[in-house]
């Protein structure tokens, strides 16, 4: 009988231990006064001067590089706000591309790059292209796809022939340009054109 007793009460101390200290450590808890999340704003955090980027394909070999005089982060949505943006798509294969704006906003990492004011995107001639101009007020560029587009008014100078339309479409890859709902199409003339190539003078 006695020890059922003495088994009785070491039990129900133990109990009370418990619950006691159950009830300190949710006290303790509570009395803790918990920051709330941080609430991300679209707020500069960070900022480069004379920015540059040089993106590769997956042999580790570069593709483009884009730079700018300043470049300003947004944390709420990773994205970046450039000045006075310059890329340069150079691949061995295909056309040499350079693009120009005042501003230009990139996300993904910059796999996507919105160009505003003043948008120039300009192919150098060669191996038989003629010169590729296009203008617009805003260009969205594509560096790895090497891709531009816009929905905007754009002007495309192609050779000899400009082109003034609303939406653009300009694929380096495949080289197709497609400028929609043309609103006039013009023949350049001769003085306007690009000089010809020297011809050799002629032996004899």
């Amino acid at each position: 009988m006695k020890d059922r007793l003495a088994s009785g009460v070491s039990i129900a101390l133990l109990a009370a231990l418990v619950a006691g200290t159950w009830w300190a450590a949710d006290y303790a808890r509570r009395a803790v006064v918990e920051d709330p999340p941080r609430r991300l704003t679209h707020e500069i955090d960070s900022y480069v001067e004379e920015f540059v980027m040089v993106r590769s394909d997956e042999n580790g070999m570069p593709t483009t590089r884009m730079e700018g005089d300043r470049l300003v982060h947004y944390p709420d949505d990773d994205s970046s706000e450039v000045t006075q943006f310059r890329a340069v798509s150079q691949r061995p294969e295909r056309p040499t591309m350079t693009a120009t704006s005042h501003q230009a906003r990139m996300d993904q990492d910059g796999a996507r790059v919105v160009m505003r004011g003043d948008v120039q995107l300009r192919r150098l001639p060669g191996q038989g292209r003629p010169e590729l101009d296009i203008r617009s007020e805003e260009v969205t560029l594509l560096p790895d796809e090497d891709v531009a587009f816009t929905d905007l008014p754009a002007t495309v100078v192609n050779g000899s022939t400009r082109i003034q339309g609303r939406g653009m479409r300009y694929d380096n890859v495949s080289r197709e340009l497609k400028v929609d709902n043309q609103t006039r199409v013009q023949i350049l003339p001769n003085s306007t054109r690009p000089a010809p190539p020297a011809r050799p003078p002629s032996k004899g």
